[in-house]
């Protein structure tokens, strides 16, 4: 997984109108009216306006995934669920209704990865947010890993013998581990064959640019080696550049399989952002 860059601030005129139904929704007297008015303008998180700023923030691909839509349709998601929420064991409890029509809260999600998350969120002590602030966001603990935080590193990627998937990173602590075991099982990121298949061949395809790498040390002209390897290194940048479609896969395989040298090289010219 890699983290999601924001950058700028959505359009003034639909933060404008966010902004006027949170004022409505605040002023609920009850649960029954913040329904209503959620309901009543579910239509604005699916507007163009906020969900074409959203994808351009990663170029069009999902945020849990890497995937462009070719594996799923796109939603606007939210992390925080807005109407209940339910833990592992399905038991549920209020929404954070005040963050519906909050940009902060939305991750653009591939269909079905969407659907599979649902309304689960659960936190690893219970402390839980409030509308009022007197216990803000910051001071919970999530267990599904947010795309756009430094957590996202948590979740890397293996290839086995007909699928490339999900997993924890080696170096990752008792209680990552767990977080990065539940936000695979949570989002369903190995469940999909097309999704596992289509990481398979990005993982493939980076791995044959290594061996062009690896092979062009055996050429006896020395220009020859350079040029080869010079072909090879730019098809390696390119797989993890920030608008590449799986970016984090090709970062794996080459973390796995490249020299050090050839890693070094790819990996510091991989960029957080295009602009």
């Amino acid at each position: 997984m890699r983290r999601i860059v924001i950058q700028g601030a959505p359009p003034q005129l639909w933060l404008v109108k966010a902004e006027a139904i949170i004022t409505k929704l605040r002023a609920a007297v009850n649960e029954k009216e913040r329904e209503q008015i959620i309901e009543a303008n579910e239509k604005l998180w699916r507007d163009p306006l906020i969900r074409d700023w959203l994808l351009e923030q990663f170029y069009n691909k999902c945020w849990y995934t890497e995937a462009y839509d070719s594996v799923s349709s796109i939603h606007v998601d939210h992390y925080r669920p807005k109407g209940r929420v339910k833990d592992l064991e399905g038991n549920k409890s209020d929404g954070y209704w005040w963050l519906a029509f909050d940009w902060r809260n939305y991750r653009i999600c591939g269909e079905l990865i969407n659907v599979k998350k649902g309304d689960i969120f659960v936190l690893t002590d219970g402390v839980r947010a409030n509308p009022e602030g007197t216990v803000p966001l910051e001071l919970e603990s999530p267990v599904l890993i947010d795309p756009t935080t430094n957590q996202a590193r948590l979740i890397t990627y293996e290839r086995e013998e007909d699928a490339c998937i999900a997993v924890p990173v080696a170096d990752a602590t008792k209680a990552e581990k767990y977080q990065a075991e539940k936000t695979i099982d949570i989002l369903g990121l190995n469940r999909l064959d097309r999704l596992n298949q289509k990481r398979a061949f990005c993982w493939d395809t980076c791995l044959m640019a290594i061996a062009d790498y690896k092979g062009a040390r055996e050429l006896p002209s020395q220009a020859l080696r350079a040029v080869y390897q010079a072909i090879a290194s730019r098809k390696l940048r390119e797989m993890v550049r920030y608008d590449a479609e799986f970016s984090s896969i090709s970062e794996a395989c080459i973390r796995k399989n490249a020299p050090s040298s050839l890693e070094a090289s790819v990996l510091e010219h991989s960029i957080h952002r295009v602009t």
